[in-house]
C-alpha cells in the first residue's frame, strides 16, 4: 500500500504540469529566455570526432552540465535513481564509492574484485578506468556525461561489452573567472566546491578545481559503548579532492592538455536490513533453516521504510579510497582533413576497509558447553574483543569482510583521425597495462553469551583458530596491445544521406595471476593465465530520411576479459565472455527541434557468460567461483526517449525500456543446487523529469526541475540457491530542485538553490544477496545550496 500511494502522489504531483515525465537532458543555462527555443544540441565524442548526439548511429544518452547542475548530480551514484533506459546501478554491497553499472543484461555482480573485469568501461577524459573502486566517486566540474548503451569494442575495446560511460571535464579557458559553491542540508551535508580559471600567460593556461563533500549516516550505529575500537553510523561519507589542468597552444593546430588529480573518500557502507521472505514464499527445494533467514539477530527490519538505529551497537570503519593520475594529451591538426592525438595516462587507486554486514548472514553455534572467549582472536588491529575474559560464548556471528585492493595502470593511445570528401576515418594503436594487488579476510564481529543465545553483543572483529584464518592474498597483471579502424562513406550518389559504416579492432590481452596466501598459510598458486588474441568488428548502416529524421541498423560486438576469482578455494580461472549484439534505431529532432524522439530495439546474444556463483550462501558467502556459462544468453529489449520544449523556458521529458531476457539449458548443469537469474534486467522502467525557468524582473531567472523514475522488479543477485531466498532489486523515487539564478551583484552571479531527494522518503531495495537481506534507497535528503560565478 505504501508504494501504490507513492505512485499515486507522483502522479499528482506531475499531472497538473505536463504527464509523466522523464530525466533527460535539462534546459542548458544559456537557453533560456531571449535565446532560440527548442531541444539542447548536445556534441559528444563517441566516435572519436565531434558530432552532434543526434548524428551518432549509437543509442547514447548525455548529460550536459547545465543538465547534472539542475539535478544536483554530483557522482556517478546520482545517476542511481534514475539512469538512462537499459541501465541499472547498484551500490557493490552499500557502498558511495564502489558501483555495479549494468547495461542491457550485460552484469557484474562482483566488482569489487582485483582479479576480475566490469562489463562496463569507464572513461575519464578517454582515460580507462581499470577497477571499479573509486567509480562513484565525486565529480570534478564535468562538462559532459556521455552513456553509451550496446558493446563498443571496436573503438573502446576489452569490457566495454555492455557499452561505455565517458565523462569529459571541463578544460581550461585562459580567462580569469570561475565559480564556487556550499549546499548544506540534513544529515549534516556539506559540499564545497571551487573552480578557478587564470588568465593565459604564454600560451598556457591553468584551471584549479577542489571539492569537500560529507554527509552523517543514514543510519546510526546503536547505543555508543566503550568496547568497540570503531563505531561510524551506516552509509556515511567524506571525500575531498582537487585537480589541476593545463592547456597548451604554442601554435593554433597544436592543443597539449595535462591534468593531476588526487582524492580521498571514506565512506560506511549501508545498513543491511533483515527481513522475513514474503508470506506464502514457496523455496523450490528443501527449506534451509530458519537461521537462514533471521540470520544472527531478531528481523525487525522491513523491507519498505528505512532503519533509523542499528539493532545493536556494532564495530563498523570505513572503507577509504584513494585515487590519483596524470593525464597528457596532445593533439595537432596536420591539416584541416587529418589530426593526430595522443593520451598518456598514469594512475593508481587503492581501497581498504572492512564491510560490515551486520549479522544478516548465518549463526555458527560453538557447542552446548560453548567456548572461552580466548578461543576468539582478535583482528584488524585490535587486542580485546571487549567483553571480560570470563565470558563463555555459545554462538558466533556478524561477518565483516575485510579487503585491500591496490592498483596501479600505465595506458597510450595514438589516433588519426579524418575527414575526406566522401569518407569520415578513425585509425588508432593501444596499449594498456596494469598492476593489481587484493587481499582480503572475513573477520565475525557479534558474540551470543548465553547458550539461549538471547544476549548478542556486536565486538571487535575476531577470527577462530589463528589470526591468519581466512586470509588471502593475490596478485594479477594484464597487458593488452590492440589497433583499431572505422571508416564511414557517405556516397555523393546517394544525396550525401546513406552512411556506411565499418569497424574492426584487433587485441593481444594477456593476464597472470597469483596466490601468495590462503586461508593465511603461504601458499604460491600461480593461476591459469589468461591469454587471448580477437578481433571484434561492427558494422552499421544509417539513412537520413530527412534533414531531421535518421535510421540505423547495426552489428556490433565485445568482450569482457577473463581471469580468476579471488574467492575462489582451487583459484579456478573462467574465460571472455562476449556479447554480439544487433540493433535498429531511429533519431529524430521534429517541430522545429521543439520535439525530440530517439528509439532502438536490440537482441544481445552474450556466448560463455561469466558467472559468479556463491559456493555456501548459508555458511560463508564470502566463497565463490566464477564460471562460463555454455551456450548463449539472449537479452533483448527497447527503449524510448522523447524530449519536448514547446515554448521558451519549458522542457519535459520520458524514457521507457523493455528488457527480456532468456537463459540455454546449460545453465541448470552449472549448477544443478541453486537458481541462476540474469540480474538487473527490469521489464518496464520509466523515467520522467520537467524544466522550467522564468525570467524575473529585474532580479534573475527562476528554475525549476522536478524528475521521478520507477522500475520493475529485477533479481539484484545472480545466484540463489534452492531452498534460500533474496529479494528482488526495485526503483521508485522524485527528485525536485528551485533555483533563483543569474542574480547580478557587482561583477558576481549568485545562484540561491533548495533541493530534495526522495521527495516521499520511499524506501526499495537497491542491493540484496541471498539470506533475505537487503540494502535500501537512501532516505529522503533535502538541503539549501548558494553559489556565484565571476
Amino acid at each position: 500500500m505504501r508504494k501504490a500511494t507513492n505512485y499515486v502522489r507522483a502522479g499528482v504531483s506531475l499531472a497538473g504540469m505536463a504527464a509523466i515525465l522523464a530525466v533527460s537532458p535539462a534546459l542548458s543555462q544559456d537557453q533560456g529566455w531571449g535565446q532560440d527555443q527548442g531541444v539542447e544540441e548536445i556534441i559528444v565524442t563517441a566516435q572519436k570526432r565531434e558530432e552532434n548526439m543526434q548524428d551518432v548511429p549509437i543509442a547514447v544518452t548525455a548529460f550536459s552540465s547545465a543538465a547534472l547542475e539542475a539535478r544536483g548530480a554530483t557522482a556517478l551514484t546520482s545517476l542511481l535513481q534514475s539512469p538512462p533506459p537499459g541501465v541499472v546501478m547498484q551500490p557493490f554491497a552499500g557502498s558511495q564509492s564502489l558501483l555495479i553499472v549494468d547495461i542491457r543484461g550485460v552484469t557484474n555482480g562482483d566488482p569489487g574484485q582485483g582479479t576480475a573485469e566490469m562489463g562496463t568501461a569507464v572513461y575519464i577524459d578517454d582515460v580507462y578506468l581499470g577497477r571499479a573502486q573509486g567509480m562513484g566517486a565525486e565529480l570534478a566540474d564535468p562538462e559532459r556525461i556521455e552513456i553509451l548503451r550496446g558493446p563498443q569494442g571496436t573503438l573502446f575495446g576489452r569490457n566495454a561489452e555492455g557499452g561505455a560511460i565517458r565523462i569529459v571535464t571541463k578544460k581550461p579557458t585562459g580567462q580569469w573567472g570561475g565559480n564556487a559553491k556550499f549546499v548544506y542540508g540534513n544529515f549534516d551535508q556539506q559540499r564545497y566546491e571551487a573552480h578557478l580559471n587564470l588568465p593565459s600567460i604564454a600560451g598556457f593556461a591553468i584551471k584549479l578545481d577542489y571539492l569537500n563533500s560529507s554527509h552523517d549516516g543514514w543510519t546510526r550505529n546503536g547505543p555508543r559503548v566503550d568496547r568497540l575500537a570503531r563505531q561510524d553510523d551506516f552509509g556515511a561519507l567524506e571525500a575531498e579532492g582537487y585537480r589541476g589542468s593545463v592547456r597548451w597552444q604554442p601554435t593554433d593546430s597544436i592543443t597539449v592538455d595535462y591534468a593531476y588529480d588526487h582524492s580521498v573518500t571514506r565512506d560506511t557502507r549501508d545498513y543491511n536490513v533483515l527481513v522475513r521472505p514474503p508470506f506464502g514464499f514457496a523455496p523450490n527445494g528443501p527449506l534451509t533453516p530458519l537461521a537462514t533467514f533471521q540470520g544472527a539477530r531478531p528481523i525487525t527490519d522491513r523491507l519498505h521504510e528505512r532503519t533509523d538505529t542499528a539493532w545493536t551497537s556494532l564495530y563498523n570503519g570505513p572503507f577509504v579510497n584513494k585515487a590519483s593520475g596524470h593525464m597528457l594529451q596532445a593533439a595537432w591538426d596536420l591539416n584541416d582533413a587529418l589530426t593526430l592525438r595522443s593520451i598518456t595516462a598514469f594512475r593508481k587507486t587503492s581501497e581498504e576497509g572492512a564491510n560490515q554486514l551486520g549479522g544478516a548472514f548465518t549463526l555458527s553455534r560453538l557447542g552446548a558447553a560453548g567456548l572461552p572467549i580466548a578461543a576468539l582472536v582478535p583482528g584488524l588491529g585490535t587486542t580485546s574483543l571487549g567483553l571480560p575474559s570470563s565470558t563463555r560464548v555459545y554462538a558466533i556471528s556478524g561477518v565483516t569482510a575485510y579487503n585491500v585492493v591496490d592498483q596501479k595502470q600505465e595506458s597510450q593511445e595514438f589516433q588519426l583521425v579524418g575527414s575526406l570528401p566522401e569518407v569520415e576515418f578513425v585509425l588508432g594503436a593501444y596499449y594498456f597495462h596494469e598492476r593489481v594487488k587484493d587481499v582480503r579476510q572475513t573477520f565475525l564481529s557479534i558474540a551470543y553469551t548465553d547458550a539461549a543465545l538471547t544476549q548478542a553483543y556486536g565486538v571487535n572483529p575476531f577470527t577462530v583458530g589463528s589470526a591468519g584464518a581466512g586470509l588471502s592474498a593475490q596478485n594479477a597483471e594484464s597487458t593488452s596491445y590492440a589497433g583499431f579502424a572505422q571508416a564511414t562513406w557517405t556516397p555523393a550518389f546517394a544525396d550525401d544521406r546513406l552512411h556506411l559504416t565499418a569497424g574492426l579492432r584487433y587485441t593481444s590481452d594477456k593476464k597472470t595471476f597469483e596466490r601468495t596466501l590462503f586461508n593465511g598459510v603461504p601458499a604460491i598458486t600461480n593461476g591459469q593465465p589468461f591469454d587471448e588474441k580477437r578481433w571484434d568488428p561492427a558494422f552499421t548502416i544509417a539513412y537520413d530520411i530527412t534533414d531531421a529524421i535518421n535510421a540505423y541498423v547495426k552489428y556490433s560486438q565485445a568482450y569482457r576479459a577473463g581471469g580468476v576469482s579471488v574467492r575462489s578455494p582451487n583459484f579456478k580461472p573462467f574465460g571472455a565472455e562476449v556479447n554480439k549484439a544487433y540493433e535498429f534505431g531511429i533519431k529524430s529532432d521534429l517541430l522545429d527541434r521543439r520535439l525530440r524522439v530517439n528509439a532502438a530495439i536490440f537482441e544481445n546474444r552474450v556466448h560463455n557468460r561469466q558467472i559468479t556463483a556463491q559456493l555456501d550462501p548459508t555458511g560463508n558467502p564470502a566463497v565463490t567461483d566464477t564460471l562460463n556459462a555454455p551456450g548463449v544468453t539472449r537479452i533483448r529489449g527497447g527503449e524510448l526517449e522523447i524530449v519536448a520544449a514547446p515554448s521558451r523556458g519549458f522542457q519535459a521529458s520520458v524514457t521507457y525500456a523493455y528488457l527480456s531476457g532468456k537463459r540455454p539449458p546449460s545453465y541448470m548443469q552449472i549448477d544443478p543446487n541453486a537458481e541462476l537469474r540474469i540480474q538487473s534486467l527490469p521489464k518496464h522502467a520509466i523515467t520522467a523529469a520537467i524544466d522550467y525557468s522564468v525570467p524575473i524582473a529585474n532580479v534573475g531567472n527562476l528554475a525549476f526541475h522536478m524528475d521521478y523514475a520507477m522500475a520493475s522488479k529485477t533479481p539484484g543477485t545472480g545466484r540463489v540457491a534452492y531452498g534460500a531466498f533474496a529479494w528482488d532489486i526495485d526503483r521508485d523515487v522524485a527528485n525536485a530542485r528551485i533555483a533563483l539564478q543569474d542574480i547580478k551583484l557587482g561583477p558576481v552571479k549568485w545562484r540561491l538553490a533548495f533541493f530534495g531527494k526522495n521527495l516521499f522518503d520511499t524506501a526499495y531495495p537497491v542491493f540484496t544477496s541471498p539470506g533475505a537481506n537487503a540494502i535500501l534507497s537512501p532516505p529522503r535528503t533535502y538541503g539549501v545550496e548558494l553559489g556565484g560565478a565571476f
